[in-house]
């Protein structure tokens, strides 16, 4: 079974009440004021929660900080839940740090607000107790594409379905990227492929070996950028950011407001840049000099 869209056909909104009446005491069910659909709030034992494996890893600080907030005024923002299709577990959409803070104090069972499955994929990509940066939001939109995949191979990479649940369909070849090389500066390509990795109008088991093919031209570029860096350095070119420096001097619509680019001709492109640049750094170093108003260390 995937570890968060359930394969089954999904059980009506009715029914997820009916079920957790069954399992709780104590339950409340309100109208959800926008949707309309209905909210059930209960009580749930620790045992039968799960931090969703797209969350991102937990602050420790954070924790301590809700354990001694918790300590003084009590448990009173409840955990953001959706119960697993067909297993007895819920998974926490929100909340994964007052779960912790709630379990180093010794609760056993959280109050919760429980939403309908169909709507934890949003919820995921909506949490707001922290933003996510590049990575994490690349790493959560390949994983979800992926389960995607696994269900629906023959529905369009363009479907409303999989273009929201990802977020931006270029995280999930930023994942990709990321896979292969965790220390990936995704912030310092993201302008780029904002404006060039658009979603393949093809069945998502066609469209996933493309995008890793557009992935393997990112990293290549990643690679000679990270080359460039180190011939920098060589000739004294100490710059906090130089890396992004590279990337946006190689850039050829980095001044572009409004394009619409093919990804093969930009990336073609920036590849041409970065080889001429790895060839005579030199001139680069020349370049960060005279757009910085300052010389550089010798």
């Amino acid at each position: 079974m995937s570890e968060l869209f359930g394969t089954e056909e999904k059980k009506g909104i009715s029914s997820l009440v009916d079920e957790i009446k069954e399992k709780f005491k104590n339950i409340l069910v309100i109208k959800e004021p926008y949707k309309e659909y209905d909210i059930v709030i209960a009580e749930i034992p620790v045992e039968k929660l799960e931090v969703v494996v797209y969350q991102r890893k937990p602050s420790k600080p954070h924790v301590k900080n809700l354990v001694k907030s918790i300590s003084t005024v009590g448990f009173v923002v409840p955990l953001v839940v959706a119960k697993k299709p067909d297993e007895d577990k819920f998974i926490i959409l929100d909340g994964q740090h007052r779960y912790l803070a709630c379990l180093e104090l010794g609760i056993r069972k959280i109050p919760c607000v429980i939403i309908p499955w169909e709507y934890a994929t949003l919820m995921i990509n909506l949490n707001i107790e922290k933003q996510p940066n590049i990575k994490e939001k690349a790493y959560v939109a390949l994983r979800i594409y992926n389960e995607l995949l696994d269900m629906y191979p023959d529905k369009p990479e363009t479907d409303d379905e999989i273009m929201q649940s990802v977020e931006e369909i270029y995280f999930v070849t930023t994942g990709m990227v990321y896979e292969h090389d965790e220390k990936f500066s995704g912030s310092s390509w993201e302008p780029i492929l904002k404006k060039t990795d658009w979603p393949f109008d093809l069945p998502l088991k066609e469209a996933k070996p493309k995008r890793e093919e557009r992935a393997n031209i990112i990293l290549e570029c990643h690679k000679i950028a990270k080359e460039i860096v180190q011939k920098l350095k060589e000739i004294g070119v100490s710059h906090p950011f130089i890396y992004k420096e590279v990337v946006s001097h190689a850039n050829p619509i980095k001044r572009k407001r409004a394009v619409v680019v093919e990804f093969d001709e930009v990336f073609s492109q920036i590849r041409e840049n970065l080889e001429k640049m790895r060839e005579n750094p030199e001139e680069f170093k020349d370049v960060l000099v005279a757009e910085e108003g300052a010389e550089l260390p010798e």
